[in-house]
């Protein structure tokens, strides 16, 4: 990312400072790059500008109105002014529109596959000229900021642009990076105010990459939606609105206002969301209830519960040590919990589903735990079928009754083997199993027993046959 000779050069020989201020104050583009202070009676600026800000206010005033067009020979594009005028010759694979002085184009290249493959993406400016060099991938964040990452091999998969899966450097319309940091995504909120997550955490940042420290962090990534003088916040992993926060204009956290839900009488709950690293999530229940040490427990239970399953490898399957020198991630992995009760037993039911970028599909995975509503002690299946040795073979046979009952079946066991060589294989197994009122739904993990198209098997097993 190098200033062209092109633009040190108008830096160098650029107008006066007299000069400058007055196209300051007789361009009509006032707002954008460049903070200036104005007389309160007569209106024109009176704070020394930065030269260069003033130069690309002067180009971004001079593409008004100038249109992309695509040539009909050989497919390529280009820029006429509004006089349809062509003022860049086409010459670009692809192209966006002119705004803020500066335009996105693609040109030729073989170097990268994913959404590199075929071409890498420049800043060009009035004359065509690359402030920016073709050599990554840079996208727009608003008028007069933009995000770039050096040229690798990248899939499209998440995030605000589907492009949230590696840091990229924030620049100002003269390519210079703002700020210390890198970020995954960066959203504009409003004039000189933006989000932008670190990985490990969302923050606000001016237009000059500056943190705003007055405003709140979160720990989790975020997305924003503006009503009114109001800022609305909800995590990019649970956009539904069950979790949210409003803050004013000024950063004050006004109101968190996560959607409250009825368990049983005299006891609900509301989710709230644990991340280690941006594409990773769990998002779990606490518990509001009268009895509040039993309250405490559970929801203590429920916590550690979420934290272990915080997934924090990589795509090998190793341990993530230390997430400050991560530089991008590969694959996405959201959980949810979620309650039901069966007397004073609670199952904590997780559904999740991981994506590694560039896969074919993304893969589920469910889980559930148990506690003692009346305690909150965490409970196992040992400990609930503790007076009935064989209830796990018990299960399998309802299970292998069931599944040679359906003609649709579509399992790796073959009907046509022995039946105590099916039942082996159900045993061997590892199944879950959820305790609803009238029956235990027992599921397998996805290609524990089937392939990946026939789901999540699962069978509604009756308690009774705990009695046979």
């Amino acid at each position: 990312m190098l200033f062209n000779r092109k633009m040190l050069l108008r830096a160098v020989m650029a107008t006066t400072l007299m000069t400058a201020l007055i196209f300051l104050n007789a361009c009509a583009v006032k707002e954008g790059p460049l903070p200036v202070e104005t007389d309160e009676t007569t209106m024109e600026v009176t704070t020394e500008p930065d030269i260069r800000k003033v130069l690309l206010l002067e180009d971004a005033q001079q593409t008004e109105g100038w249109q992309l067009f695509k040539d009909d020979g050989y497919g390529l594009f280009g820029f006429k002014d509004q006089n349809g005028n062509v003022v860049i010759e086409p010459t670009f694979l692809d192209a966006e529109q002119f705004e803020g002085g500066r335009a996105i184009v693609k040109v030729a290249s073989d170097q990268f596959i994913g959404i590199l493959e075929g071409g890498v993406y420049g800043l060009i400016d009035p004359e065509g000229m690359f402030i920016v060099e073709p050599e990554g991938l840079i996208t727009r964040v608003d008028q007069w900021h933009y995000l770039y990452a050096s040229g690798d091999d990248y899939f499209p998969a998440y995030g605000l642009d589907g492009l949230s899966m590696m840091k990229r450097t924030f620049l100002d319309g003269n390519g210079q990076a703002l700020g210390d940091e890198r970020y995954y995504y960066v959203e504009a909120i409003r004039e000189n105010l933006f989000l932008a997550n670190t990985g490990l955490k969302s923050v606000f940042i001016d237009g000059d990459g500056m943190l705003l420290k007055k405003f709140p962090e979160f720990e989790f990534a975020v997305t924003s939606k503006v009503t009114g003088d109001s800022i609305n916040l909800v995590p990019m992993d649970e956009p539904s609105g069950r979790i949210r926060y409003v803050l004013s204009g000024e950063g004050e956290i006004l109101e968190q206002q996560n959607e409250s839900e009825t368990l049983i009488d005299g006891v609900t709950f509301e989710r709230r969301i644990i991340s280690a690293y941006i594409g990773s999530s769990v998002i779990y229940p606490v518990l509001t209830m009268n009895d509040k040490a039993i309250q405490d427990k559970l929801n203590q239970a429920i916590l550690n519960f979420a934290t272990e399953a915080m997934w924090e490898t990589d795509m090998t399957g190793a341990k993530i040590e230390d997430y400050e020198v991560v530089e991008r991630i590969e694959q996405t992995v959201v959980n949810e919990f979620s309650l039901s009760l069966r007397d004073n037993l609670m199952n904590v039911k997780a559904f999740g589903y991981f994506y590694g970028f560039g896969a074919a599909h993304p893969n589920s995975f469910q889980s559930t735990r148990y506690l003692d509503f009346s305690t909150g002690e965490v409970l196992s299946l040992d400990i609930l079928f503790k007076d009935n040795p064989n209830w796990r073979l018990a299960i399998v046979k309802e299970v292998d009754r069931q599944f040679m009952a359906d003609d649709e079946a579509y399992l790796f066991i073959d009907k046509t083997q022995p039946e105590a060589e099916r039942l082996k294989t159900f045993y061997d197994a590892h199944f879950e199993i959820t305790f609803e009122e009238d029956f235990m739904t027992v599921y397998f993990p996805v290609y524990e027993i089937a392939p990946y198209a026939a789901g999540i098997p699962s069978y509604e097993v009756p308690y009774s046959v705990l009695d046979e």
